[in-house]
């Protein structure tokens, strides 16, 4: 069988799997054991198995947002997304990291199953959902099934290169917008070759260990606001556009608007881009020019002409806002495109946590999420800051944050499902010479031993920048 074969047999056997593993769990709310639409979702969910797991055990694991069959990562179509998204917000509201099907499930009768989708139902009640869910299988003899483990953790060491390599495309791709910069401000010919391979590094990067990568924006320097707010846009469009489920040729253009949605900035005075303090309206009204000279750029760079196309939009819309009161002022009837809404989210949530020489307001991570959640509609699409904010999560992966304990930890992963407001985190450990080290990783939802209370808790979020910390140095 041809690789493009197999590629599509596997999202097929994939899509009719979990639909009908949705519709069992759906009718299993409605239906008695014995009714005829239960047999028949029954049935189709057996068959769906079988064919999947083709004689073996079928492993379904949840890791970074993704579901994973076996080893393989649930490649599906558009049209299946809502589904998918469904039973991946059904895994995590009951904190479900996998299951294995056994073979021996062909043999199990229509009402072991129908109660085993009644059982992951009802589970949604429980606290302790998982703990609950495994005695209950234990209970009624369904050897068919089994509760897996979080397997997050051993996959977090599974490449221990990942921080290097995510590390090095991020240099490359800050010194690749520098250079772009220079050739333009020396009125030189600026190519995209090495920006295009930088976008496609992120692209691959993003696939393997999106929290991991998610802590790439966290850098920050205050020296070179600029750039390297450029490859964090970049980061976090391609990370949003990930799990909006785009392919990859068109995460590779939203990585390259990313990188060069503020390229206008060159024609931006360093007397205005460095000032201290507010900026006066005649200021205000050159910075408000940028988005427009970032296409003028664009369109000045050897790069083909289909892929210009594909990138020229949104670097012009990022400013615009949603109901299209930003700037530049536009003619426009209709709300700016997909790529548009991402960058201006991504633009925003990393302006509002870095520090800027022209604004003194600097938001924790957290805090610049709520702020921007109160302009969902208005400024930002409010379906995609959803999504936004469910990636990186009630607390985002490089977020600072002071425990009761009296230590001060780094997000590590994103919180998905019932962990989501307490994350994993590593501790900060101070040397003794003023700055910090890496300690131990701990999970804020550890409970004391024969006690219902967290072993810690948060007291509040903090922008690490303020003390002096990159969270990356720690996180990858």
């Amino acid at each position: 069988m041809s690789y493009q074969a197999h590629t599509e047999q596997r999202i097929l056997w994939g899509e009719m799997f979990f639909k009908s593993f949705y519709r069992l769990i759906q009718t299993a709310k409605i239906y008695q054991d014995n009714n005829e639409s239960t047999k028949e979702c029954v049935s189709e969910f057996v068959q769906a198995a079988s064919q999947v797991c083709m004689g073996e055990d079928l492993e379904i694991h949840v890791t970074r947002g993704k579901f994973y069959l076996q080893e393989d990562k649930l490649l599906y179509r558009r049209e299946n997304t809502a589904v998918v998204h469904s039973m991946l917000e059904f895994f995590e509201q009951r904190g479900i990291q996998g299951l294995c099907l056994y073979p021996s499930i062909e043999k199990a009768s229509s009402d072991e199953i129908a109660s085993f989708a009644r059982l992951l139902n009802h589970s949604a009640d429980r606290e302790d959902s998982v703990d609950w869910l495994i005695q209950k299988i234990e209970g009624e003899g369904l050897k068919w099934v089994k509760m897996l483990e979080d397997r997050d953790a051993s996959l977090q060491n599974s490449d221990p290169h990942f921080g290097r390599r995510a590390r090095r495309t991020y240099s490359h791709a800050l010194s690749s917008i520098k250079e772009v910069s220079q050739k333009i401000s020396q009125k030189d010919n600026a190519g995209i070759r090495k920006a295009r391979r930088m976008a496609q590094n992120m692209v691959d990067l993003v696939s393997e260990r999106e929290s991991l990568f998610l802590a790439l924006s966290t850098i920050k320097d205050y020296d070179d606001y600029t750039f390297t707010h450029s490859v964090n846009v970049a980061v976090l469009s391609v990370c949003l556009g990930k799990r909006l489920g785009l392919s990859r040729t068109s995460l590779e253009h939203l990585g390259i608007c990313g990188l060069f949605h503020d390229l206008g900035k060159v024609e931006v005075s360093t007397e205005i881009i460095h000032k201290a303090g507010d900026l006066n309206e005649q200021e205000w009204e050159v910075v408000r020019k940028h988005p427009l000279w970032s296409v003028k750029q664009i369109l000045k760079m050897y790069i083909p002409h289909e892929l210009k196309s594909k990138i020229l939009l949104a670097p012009f819309e990022h400013h615009l806002k949603c109901n299209l009161s930003g700037y530049p002022k536009v003619n426009f009837k209709k709300s700016i495109s997909l790529f548009g809404k991402i960058l201006t989210i991504a633009d925003v949530y990393d302006a509002s946590t870095s520090h800027r020489c022209y604004t003194p307001d600097v938001y924790s991570p957290d805090q610049a999420l709520k702020l921007m959640m109160n302009k969902a509609g208005k400024d930002f699409d409010a379906n995609l800051l959803q999504v936004f904010v469910n990636m990186i999560g009630i607390y985002p992966v490089g977020t600072l944050l002071q425990l009761d304990t009296g230590e001060l930890g780094l997000v590590l992963d994103c919180p998905s499902g019932h962990k989501n407001s307490r994350p994993r985190i590593v501790l900060l450990v101070e040397d003794g010479e003023g700055n910090f080290a890496r300690g131990e990783v701990v999970d804020l939802a550890d409970q004391d031993p024969g006690r219902s209370s967290f072993r810690r808790n948060i007291v509040k979020g903090l922008n690490p920048t303020a003390y002096g910390i990159q969270p990356a140095q720690f996180l990858l």
